[in-house]
């Protein structure tokens, strides 16, 4: 199925939801642009960074039988809820007649379900991901264990009024030493804090994993510091990144007041081989634009692009990551790609719409050194492609660019990482639908 036909059904499905607001998740990490700082998840204790897996007690196969939906939630019974309840839902699902729903009361710390697994799978070829749905914001987890319960972890962000969907894990964490060769159980849960949560999941499946460690840097809003500050420092590594514009706030000259870019240094930056993009014609929140706006706000960048003879800029960030069914629909009537997920290491896009992200929190916009570095080093040892953006820029965030920037150059010497840029992503890493 086309990439644009299966979301168009994915997202048409969804709308049977009636998602409701509920309090936040205090450890959300919520920022305006919806990602996080990519770092190590550490929820429970034993959970760590860790060291990589160990991937040589086995010859490597073929696993594209793997590739693809794996369970569709049909047959609830393969499944055991360890935390919370666990019931079918005929009512909602992005696959087949039914999702799962799985519920954490009010006053418990988890939801966690189980399969163990007839056969053990080998999973060294492949990452998780699943469609997902909720009522309120979470970070839901996908654990594949060994028999020994060593476990990699995968991670996602989802809050309430987003279209049930499938979303791009990004590998966080390792527990101990699991044998990918031989998964034996595959668990979902996600942290609530006390909080009662409600997460609908459907279309657990496999898409081909991403060995060669990629990583591709963003700029959001077309501030005047992609130009003045990250410019020169990424120049003198030999490396490019993309800028994603809020066009109708691109300055004519020199002589308009503002913080964003002039149009003469957004074309030195495209012949430089940077990447165009947009966050919108305003880098406003989508869900904060009035509805009879929504559609030129998305899709007049492209007639901005296309009048200065900009032709491969179809690549759209959801400002905060936010966005709903309809505006998902209208990003992929007009672009190639959406980032509005969260987290590193991910693997081939299985929603072309929503790939990841990572930035800084709610303390400091932009990742610091430490966190920009730990991220490159995660990416160069255990694959997977890490999207890294940044906002306006000041002194700090040029000196942390520039350790980042001589770390990556390093790197890349060596073999251990690679740039990719949108075009890349478009054209070789998305396997969407079912």
């Amino acid at each position: 199925m086309k990439r644009r036909s299966y979301l168009a059904a994915a997202i048409a499905g969804s709308t049977l939801a009636g998602c409701t607001g509920a309090t936040p998740d205090a450890t959300s990490n919520e920022t305006d642009g919806g990602t996080d700082t990519g770092g190590g998840e550490t929820d429970q204790p034993g959970e760590s960074d860790g060291d990589p897996a160990d991937e040589d007690d086995h010859e490597p196969r073929d696993d594209s039988s793997l590739r693809g939906t794996f369970d569709d939630f049909e047959r609830l019974e393969l499944w055991d809820p360890i935390a919370g309840t666990l019931e079918a839902d005929r009512e909602h699902a992005a696959l087949g007649s039914q999702s799962a729903r799985i519920v954490a009361a009010e006053g418990t710390q988890q939801v966690r379900i189980a399969r163990e697994l007839a056969e053990p799978i080998d999973v060294r070829a492949v990452v998780p991901g699943l469609a997902l749905e909720t009522d309120s914001v979470g970070n839901p987890l996908i654990r594949l264990r060994d028999a020994s319960g060593d476990y990699r972890q995968y991670r996602q962000h989802v809050r309430e009024g987003q279209p049930f969907v499938r979303r791009n894990f990004g590998h966080t964490a390792v527990s101990g030493d699991p044998d990918l060769g031989t998964i034996t159980e595959i668990q979902i849960l996600q942290w609530t804090g006390g909080a009662a949560r409600t997460l609908r999941i459907d279309d657990l499946h496999f898409v081909p994993r991403v060995e060669q460690g990629r990583v591709q840097i963003q700029f959001q809003g077309g501030f005047e510091t992609d130009y003045t500050l990250a410019y020169p420092i990424l120049s003198a590594h030999d490396l490019t990144a993309s800028t994603f514009l809020a066009t109708a706030r691109i300055r004519g000259t020199d002589g308009v007041a503002g913080d964003r870019m002039t149009e003469a240094q957004v074309a030195e930056l495209a012949d430089a081989g940077w990447t165009l993009g947009t966050v919108g014609a305003r880098h406003r929140h989508l869900h904060e634009v009035d509805p009879d706006r929504l559609e030129t706000d998305i899709r007049s960048p492209l007639e901005w692009f296309a009048e200065r003879g900009y032709d491969d800029a179809r690549y759209f960030g959801f400002p905060g990551g936010r966005f709903d069914g309809r505006m998902l629909e209208l990003v992929g009537d007009h672009y190639d790609l959406g980032f509005g997920d969260r987290n590193r290491s991910h693997g081939y896009a299985s929603n072309h719409l929503t790939l990841p992200r990572i930035s800084g929190g709610v303390d400091r916009r932009n990742l610091s050194a430490e966190q920009l570095t730990d991220a490159l080093e995660w990416t160069a040892e255990h694959g997977g492609i890490t999207t890294i953006v940044f906002y306006e820029m000041d002194e700090d965030d040029a000196e942390a660019l520039e350790a980042m920037a001589t770390r990556l150059a390093q790197l890349r010497e060596t073999g251990d990482l690679e740039l990719v840029t949108p075009r890349e992503l478009a054209d070789e890493f998305v396997v969407d639908g079912p």
